[in-house]
């Protein structure tokens, strides 16, 4: 299958469906989706990174070798899409001990931003929360980010951080 084509063709949920499905957990398949999400030319890349939150809901093993990558260029995509895209997918691993600490820096840094969408900071929350297990200390300061940020941000920020804090 040529992605670049089947992308370029149609961008709807069934052609994506389509696409993640002939990828399914083949690793040099799903290494042709991160070569087009970091050298194509837009819209590809954006388009291609929603068939990366497809496949690593599906098949998340195949997003392990890639959690570096995708950590360490994050905050550089200046597409909202991509950004969402690639949180989802991070938030389905288990991020190694040795990345906790950047994600962490990047989950805040989004959520505290006035310009990031409320996607990528409800994504960030739930990353933030998955990592609180392991680091409790954080948890202090994730509440006072969420108790900032809700009278800021829209009804599913609010919702989602409220929800967190009644958790705790």
């Amino acid at each position: 299958m040529d992605y670049i084509e089947a992308l370029r063709k149609e961008h709807s949920r069934s052609n994506t469906d389509a696409i993640a499905n002939f990828i399914g957990k083949d690793p040099v398949r799903f290494k042709k989706i991160i070569d087009i999400i970091y050298s194509a030319e837009a819209p590809l890349p954006q388009r291609a990174s929603w068939l990366l939150a497809i496949i690593s809901r599906k098949h998340p093993e195949v997003i392990t070798p890639y959690i570096k990558k995708f950590i360490d260029s994050l905050p550089d995509f200046g597409i909202d899409g991509i950004k969402r895209n690639m949180l989802s997918a991070l938030c389905t691993q288990d991020i190694p001990q040795k990345l906790q600490g950047k994600m962490v820096e990047i989950c805040f840094d989004f959520i505290l931003s006035p310009t990031e969408t409320v996607a990528v900071k409800v994504l960030s929350l739930d990353i933030l929360s998955k990592l609180i297990k392991e680091y409790p200390d954080l948890k202090n300061e994730l509440k006072a980010a969420i108790e900032d940020q809700i009278p800021k941000t829209t009804i599913a920020f609010q919702a989602k951080g409220k929800k967190l804090l009644r958790q705790w």
